[in-house]
């Protein structure tokens, strides 16, 4: 008997057990399998259904930009915490408002889109640009994608297909849609910036290879994903007809649609001509209106009211076509970056890009009303205590949320109808306390404080001199403080503008570095009691100098013909991109540079044109780029750079004065001169011409100059041919992938240009700019160069070769002499000043160098300036070398005499030289979230001013390590190398060893501005040198001095 109650109690628990574990297996292979997402049609319509049920798409589209960052931030590959805390602060607000999917960008992470629907309930629509803004074509970046090309076409669908394969069976998917209004980019220009909607089918040679192209992709795909649902996102239904004809294969019509307030006679073409159900990816109204020039939430609710209620009626079941399935809603939170792109990123402007009659809220004739950074129904709101931007709600999430409540599918027209227009549109403009967030608001375009930060710093300094005789009394302790003020101001629609005032305390005295606010110091001076003879002459010690600053400045005022822009410190970029090929305006944006010496670069004021005046530019100021001479350069821009139309630009540079004082210790100042420019460019992105000339320094014509020939002194003038010059870049596609160039350059003996560009082909990119060629803004030269950049997939090799010779040789030193009857005047090394040209960096040089880089991920530049903060390759790094003959010696450089203000020649050139340089750059990123970054350097180079001492070998070790838990360790080993500062390498003065090593602790998230104080961080840095012969004099001491240190604790606190 018990043998059998045995049994039984095993039989029952076995089953039990296999049940449980049955149903638990059920539920944990549901959770972890992809939802079947189908459409489906009958009598009533066009349905989307998930696992068999009804799924109409009440969506927005979404992404998460802070302020201050742009299209280039990445909210992946921060640490894993911060991301999550993200998607909860915005994912829960979705969830309140009945949100049920997100159109997002392909790069959001698999595991991310499958939080958001385990969590949430919140489908995802990954959406692959496919060439939308350009290409990477094996390592050659492409602006303008040209899909007719066979190699482009198949590099876009294996990408594509390997964002299918990512996202194969990947729970929370809900479809794919490809491009994004990429029938516009045909007729848009490549600079990024929203334009008027194309009118007509004016580019339908193109499109057919654009459509032709989709239905290749979304075959792939299908191979790739049978089960997957594929679309595309048209701009509205532009080139329809080609979409039936091409896309044969399509599940879904997605479309981008700004329409007003209704969307007209869409639903009825698309069930005539497609017969697709309709998704819409893009839809909306801006929050701003441009005519009151007020933030309008009204309008905004209203409109959106108008087009959901339109697209309930137009939904399956309802009596009329039933083509609509849903859409995203344009956008989720506002985006500050969408003006100008790369400036004013923590500003929320106000300006109108292009122009809408169907807004008829703000729509005046002749007038741009659409406001690319009003369109969120929430606002891009502060910082809280996690370190997110949080979504503030605006009337139209309130609203949307009542709407998202109703299935079209359970209520019939008049049901919906009812409901949507007995919505509280009142109560939801007051919701949350709307009114007086917008009176706030209000007061702050006209003027605001905006921010700024409070820093500390203690510091203390020695020489190992000084600690041998006195111990730990010989360590020199200071203490500083700094304040800065951010203030905004926006007084009217045309005029706005920003300033930032900086307040010093005490200032630190520091031995091995320079920083901002250093213009404080305590300095002594010579004060005499009275101004009489024989008074009593004494030194006094200044304290109190320059306490209180303006830091910088910008203010802009706009109308239809033209924007007048003044600034004051604040980062501007060259005209490269403009037709400047000459480099005559140079870009000035490392104002952490400027401001260890107070430079206040760039300072001036700038005229646009606009509409009728479009290509005209007016500059002038004190100081437009940093180390300039007062000056005004007038550029005009004519011609349009597409397909193979030409492009020309004329420009005139003229320096109204000269300045009196350097811009930082390691250069002389500028003398005073004109340029003036043509510029032609013919071609497209495959094969580019560009032809240049130049007429710059006509003052000088008849100034003499002396040289050697044949052993005697020759004396010369400049006359008006040795003004002018000529350059040309040719670059071309070679071996497929690869691209190839060669330029020449003859500048005559006084033919001075500006920066150059070491980037050819492309307008904003091109062959890597990472060049250490010999590159010089002199005349006097003759010059050749060629390189090919070779691509092999994630590895890009490029060889580049220069040769220059001058036409006037440099002066070597040699006195007069006498032989017999015969005078031998002697020459000297010339100089820029007193001469009318001297051989410099433009000296004789044969140069050759060759640089490998791996980047997987080539959507984050690896040379791009912020590559640091942006790389998102798991490893990617670059290893190059240069190597350069100098045949010849130069003539004098000079430096700036403060006591005397005045240039001072060194009396002598640097002598006949070969140089190299060999470095490596390396950024690795964990799963974890840590980042490290390390770079190489060595080589072998010359000074940059002083003849005096050897050619310098040296060696540096440096870089980064960025935690995930917000520490940061960063440092640098140098051997035998110039401390960091330029006037180190032009008087020729090393330190047999540097170290540095700093450690600092975040206590929000990391800021790039370029302003000092822009991250509340606090942290230590240590500083250590070794001396010997070749150091400072001042600091050696003839041996008394073997090694100095210094010590920094700080602290910044932003608000």
């Amino acid at each position: 008997m018990a043998k059998s109650i045995n049994t039984k109690l095993i039989n029952k628990f076995s089953f039990i057990f296999i049940a449980v574990f049955i149903i638990s297996a059920s539920f944990s292979t549901n959770a972890q399998a992809a939802e079947k997402v189908t459409t489906f049609k009958n009598d009533d319509g066009w349905k989307l259904l998930v696992d068999g049920k009804d799924f109409y798409v009440k969506g927005v589209v979404w992404g998460y930009t802070p302020r201050g960052e742009n299209y280039t931030y990445s909210l992946w590959n921060k640490p894993e915490q911060h991301i999550r805390d993200v998607l909860d602060h915005e994912f829960t607000l979705m969830k309140k408002a009945n949100i049920n999917s997100i159109r997002a960008f392909s790069t959001i992470p698999p595991k991310w889109i499958t939080y958001a629907y385990e969590e949430y309930g919140i489908m995802t629509a990954v959406n692959p640009l496919m060439g939308r803004y350009g290409a990477d074509i094996n390592g050659v970046w492409t602006p303008q994608t040209d899909y007719s090309d066979p190699v482009t076409r198949e590099h876009l669908k294996a990408e594509v297909a390997e964002i299918v394969e990512k996202y194969k069976g990947v729970p929370g998917v809900l479809m794919v849609a490809l491009g994004n209004e990429s029938n516009y980019g045909l007729e848009w220009s490549a600079d990024f910036e929203i334009e008027n909607l194309p009118q007509g089918e004016q580019q339908k040679e193109k499109a057919k290879y654009l459509y032709s192209l989709y239905y290749e992709v979304i075959e792939e795909g299908k191979k790739i994903d049978p089960e997957r649902l594929f679309s595309i996102v048209n701009g509205d239904l532009q080139y329809m007809d080609l979409i039936k004809e091409y896309v044969t294969n399509l599940d879904v019509l997605g479309s981008n649609v700004y329409r007003g307030i209704g969307f007209s006679d869409l639903w009825k073409r698309v069930d005539a001509e497609l017969d697709l159900p309709v998704l819409f990816f893009e839809f909306g109204a801006d929050a701003f209106n441009s005519k009151e020039f007020v933030e309008d939430q009204a309008s905004q609710a209203e409109f959106l009211r108008g087009q959901w209620q339109e697209m309930y009626n137009k939904s399956a079941g309802n009596g009329q076509e039933g083509n609509s399935i849903g859409g995203y809603v344009f956008e989720w939170r506002d985006e500050w970056w969408k003006y100008k792109q790369v400036e004013f990123l923590d500003i929320h402007n106000t300006n109108a890009s292009w122009a809408n009659g169907g807004y008829t809220y703000d729509y005046v004739e002749g007038e741009n009303n659409m406001n690319e950074e009003w369109w969120g129904i929430m606002r891009l709101g502060t910082k809280n205590g996690q370190g997110i931007y949080v979504a503030e709600p605006r009337a139209a999430y309130y609203v949307l949320g009542d709407i998202w409540s109703i299935d079209p599918y359970k209520q019939k027209t008049a049901a919906i109808n009812t409901d949507i227009q007995n919505i509280n549109m009142a109560l939801y403009s007051l919701k949350g306390e709307v009114n007086m967030m917008k009176s706030e608001a209000g007061a702050k375009k006209k003027f605001e404080m905006t921010g700024g930060s409070l820093s500390m710093e203690f510091v203390g300094n020695a020489f190992s001199g000084d600690i041998k005789e006195d111990g730990e009394d010989a360590v020199e302790n200071s203490n500083g403080q700094m304040v800065f003020m951010d203030f905004e101001f926006n007084p009217s629609k045309d005029i706005s503008g920003q300033f930032s005032i900086n307040v010093l305390g005490n200032v630190p005295n520091r031995s091995m570095e320079f920083r901002y606010g250093d213009r404080g110091a305590p300095f002594n001076t010579i004060v005499q009691e009275e101004i009489i003879d024989d008074a009593p002459v004494t030194e006094k010690t200044i304290s109190d100098n320059e306490r209180i600053e303006i830091y910088d400045y910008n203010g802009t005022y706009t109308t239809d013909a033209y924007v007048l822009e003044t600034f004051y410190h604040t980062p501007r970029y060259h005209w490269g991109y403009e037709g400047d090929y000459f480099g005559l305006l140079r870009e000035t944006t490392d104002m952490e540079g400027q401001d260890i010496w107070n430079s206040k670069a760039p300072f001036g004021a700038e005229f646009q044109g606009k509409e009728t005046l479009d290509g005209l530019k007016f500059l002038f100021g004190p100081e437009v780029y940093w180390g300039a001479n007062p000056k005004a350069m007038l550029k005009y821009e004519f011609g349009k750079n597409i397909g193979t139309s030409p492009r020309f630009a004329f420009i005139h540079s003229e320096d109204v004065a000269r300045r009196d004082t350097v811009a930082n210790p390691g250069e002389a100042v500028a003398i005073q001169t004109r340029q003036t420019t043509l510029y032609s460019k013919f071609g497209n992105t495959k094969n580019l011409l560009e032809i240049g000339g130049i007429m710059a320094s006509t003052e000088k014509i008849g100034d003499k100059y002396n040289y050697i020939k044949d052993g005697d002194v020759v004396v010369n003038e400049i006359d008006f041919e040795d003004t002018l010059g000529v350059k040309a870049t040719y670059s071309f596609e070679a071996f497929g992938a690869s691209r190839a160039y060669v330029g020449m350059h003859y500048a005559g003996l006084t033919a001075d240009g500006g920066a150059t560009q070491a980037n050819f082909g492309y307008s904003n990119g091109g062959i890597l700019n990472y060049s250490q060629l010999p590159y010089s803004d002199l005349g006097n030269k003759q010059e050749i160069e060629t390189g090919i950049q070779m691509n092999f997939g994630s590895i890009t090799v490029l060889p580049r070769l220069m040769y220059r010779e001058n036409i006037v040789d440099s002066n070597p030193n040699i006195p007069p002499a006498t032989s017999g009857t015969s005078l031998f005047p002697g020459v000297s090394a010339r100089n820029r000043d007193d001469d009318p040209f001297a051989v410099l960096g433009n000296r004789e040089a044969k140069s050759g160098e060759v640089f490998f880089t791996y980047d997987p991920t080539p959507a984050t530049g690896f040379y791009e300036w912020d590559n640091d903060r942006r790389e998102d390759a798991d490893f990617a790094f670059n290893i190059g070398a240069n190597y350069t003959s100098f045949p010849t010696a130069t003539d004098s450089y000079q430096f700036f005499f403060r006591p005397a203000g005045v240039n001072a020649a060194f009396g002598e050139g640097l002598i006949a030289e070969d140089v190299w340089k060999v470095m490596s750059r390396m950024v690795m990123n964990t799963d974890g979230g840590t980042n490290v970054i390390v770079n190489l350097e060595g080589g072998k180079q010359q000074s940059s001013g002083s003849p005096e001492g050897p050619a310098r070998e040296y060696y540096k070790v440096g870089g980064k390590l960025w935690l995930t838990n917000n520490h940061i360790l960063e440092g640098f080993v140098y051997k035998d190398a110039w401390a960091p500062y330029d006037f180190y390498r032009q008087f020729n003065q090393t330190y047999p060893w540097q170290f540095k090593l700093d450690y600092s602790i975040l206590m929000g998230p990391y800021s790039w501005a370029p302003k000092p104080g822009s991250t509340s961080k606090w942290g230590v840095r240590g500083l250590y040198r070794t001396l010997d012969d070749q150091s400072p004099e001042d600091e050696y001491q003839d041996g008394r001095n073997d090694a100095m240190f210094e010590l920094i604790l700080y602290a910044t606190f932003t608000f």
